[in-house]
């Protein structure tokens, strides 16, 4: 039994790096502004929830939306009642849970009494890319993530603590509960697998699962149930054929067939891994070695083995589970990043400098920033290519045939990484020859700080190709309460458009995904809903001025809007039309 005295000290020590993450997170959440597509959407909807205070049945643009469960919209909602209608206000939830993921990840790892792989692996998870990017974006993946390091958190703690088993286990249920209400089945599905898979190697943890009372897990399933059942009752009562859309429609078809209405563009397999690599970077470049220690030590009945299956399994299971998807989307290997960072973080904690690893891995920083140098050498005197700018564009889904950014615009950001990148190549080479493990780990560190400096710089230029925002002000200044907004197409391309100017907008052609169905269980949301005459209608009545936003995707789909016509703003994510100059 720990004393108080070493309890204290890391609980200090959790809320810094909590604090650190935090601030990191929340500097890179104040802009740039909502992108299209899911931003937007779920910005819109937690707007609608904060206006109206109808939380049960979540309403995008004014129809119903179950697309996800609301736990993620009631937070931006509450966050918006308390901070104003903003962009960060929006983002600040998922930047606090990802700062308790943060959290989280260190107190598990101090459960097996190592201080150092606990603060190696909490700053491996908070400065990678991926859990960067998605700690500021307000989508459900990194409250998922979070989530699940709280509940293996605590159900170790339950574990590896006796006397606050049953405590322990009642926060297991309610976080498992939670995650449900962020993102349905798959709350519950991947932290049962890890564990089940865990099990299979691990025979202390099989034997600690067999002394769970039966009691103990009825009372977890009770609270479990308490936690994530209400609100899909509601629902369903409220809407029926809600959970048949949300649960059956867009998660199990979706998972086993890929069916959906608009924004699924799955990756081949080999692209999924490969995002699930660049999510890890820079810090991929000591997965390697960092595996090669954990299946040794595993195999050796090291004293931390049971930490390493259970990093492990976490690791495959959230991995593998979407290979075997045809819906594979390029964010849905997040989950897995905290179990790479404990493999990290513990071989950082064990290895021995001069390392074969260390070196390895800092001669190939300096071989990537070599090729890098040269690719911008070669690309300045070249139009970016379409491929670097789907790579560097997180909905590039959305605009594939859009404008796109110079590659002078982006080549500031671009130099910065690649200096810091042979920066830390060559400081860490010297500082693993001489057996500085600490000045090792602190320069990858530095470059991981100035990388998310750079993604997070590559996100604000990517902005006006992203973004209908700017069109949403321009709007908001010269609509009068009577005046009609229209966008073009399905509502989620350009869905911020109703977020910055706080109503709801006309939709033409955009019967798809989620708002079909909202329809359906709503006709009277009809209104919000015009086909082509309808708009010519709207278009040529002089009572009333119209605004048109159409999206700027491929010119030989998009149809021209109706004439007379002005254009009055135009940015590389859309263009502004008008009935009247």
């Amino acid at each position: 039994m720990k004393t108080l005295e070493a309890v204290w000290p890391r609980a200090i020590h959790a809320w810094l790096i909590g604090l650190a993450s935090f601030a990191l997170f929340g500097w890179a959440a104040r802009r740039p502004d909502f992108y299209n597509f899911d931003e937007g959407v779920y910005a819109e909807v937690a707007r609608e929830m904060a206006l109206t205070g109808r939380l049960m049945t979540p309403r995008c643009n004014g129809v119903p939306y179950f697309e996800k469960p609301p736990l993620v919209y009631w937070l931006s909602s509450a966050s918006y009642r308390l901070f104003g209608y903003t962009t960060w206000a929006g983002r600040l939830p998922i930047v606090l849970l990802g700062a308790i993921g943060v959290m989280a990840l260190y107190w598990l790892v101090t459960l097996w009494q190592d201080e150092t792989a606990a603060r190696c692996a909490s700053v491996c998870l908070a400065t990678c890319f991926g859990y960067f990017i998605y700690a500021r974006t307000l989508m459900m993946d990194v409250p998922l993530s979070a989530l699940f390091i709280v509940a293996m958190a605590a159900f170790f703690t339950a574990w590896r603590r006796p006397r606050r088993r049953r405590p322990m286990l009642a926060i297991t249920a309610v976080t498992l509960g939670l995650a449900v209400m962020v993102k349905g089945l798959l709350g519950l599905a991947l932290p049962a697998l890890a564990t089940a898979l865990a099990a299979v190697f691990s025979d202390d943890l099989r034997a600690f699962l067999k002394t769970v009372a039966g009691s103990e897990w009825l009372g977890m399933a009770t609270v479990f149930v308490a936690v994530a059942a209400p609100w899909h009752l509601i629902a369903e009562i409220r809407h029926p054929g809600a959970m048949a859309h949300y649960l059956v429609a867009g998660q199990l078809l979706r998972y086993t067939h890929g069916r959906d209405g608009l924004d699924v563009v799955p990756l081949g397999l080999g692209e999924y891994l490969g995002a699930a690599a660049a999510w890890f970077l820079p810090w991929i470049i000591f997965l390697p070695p960092a595996l090669a220690l954990a299946v040794s030590d595993v195999r050796r009945g090291a004293p931390d083995r049971d930490l390493l299956i259970a990093a492990l399994a976490w690791t495959f299971t959230a991995i593998g589970f979407f290979s075997l998807s045809p819906s594979r989307l390029e964010y849905y290997p997040l989950p897995a990043l905290s179990g790479m960072a404990i493999l990290v973080g513990y071989w950082w904690s064990r290895v021995a400098l001069p390392s074969a690893g260390a070196r390895n891995g800092f001669a190939a920083m300096l071989v990537l920033a070599t090729l890098g140098w040269m690719a911008a050498l070669v690309f300045t005197h070249l139009s970016i290519t379409d491929r670097l700018y789907a790579v560097l564009n997180e909905q590039y889904r959305n605009a594939t045939d859009a404008a796109r950014p110079s590659f002078a615009t982006l080549m500031p950001a671009i130099v910065a990484e690649l200096i810091a990148l042979t920066g830390a190549g060559l400081f860490g080479m010297l500082s693993q020859r001489r057996g500085h493990k600490r000045a090792a780990f602190a320069s990858v560190l530095a470059l991981a700080l100035v990388s998310s400096w750079t993604v997070h710089r590559g996100l604000e230029i990517m902005e006006p190709f992203c973004s209908v925002a700017p069109l949403a002000r321009t709007v908001a200044r010269l609509a009068g309460p009577d005046d009609a907004v229209v966008v073009m197409g399905p509502f989620e391309d350009t869905s911020p458009i109703a977020f910055y100017l706080r109503r709801q907008v006309m939709v033409v052609d955009g019967m798809g995904g989620d708002l079909s169905l909202g329809r359906r269980m709503e006709p009277a949301s009809g209104r919000y809903f015009l086909d082509d005459a309808g708009l010519r209608r709207l278009w040529n009545d002089r009572s009333r001025r119209v605004f048109l936003v159409i999206e700027n995707g491929d010119p030989a789909a998009d149809p021209p809007p109706p004439t007379p016509v002005w254009r009055l703003k135009e940015t590389p994510a859309g263009a502004l039309y008008s009935n009247r100059p």
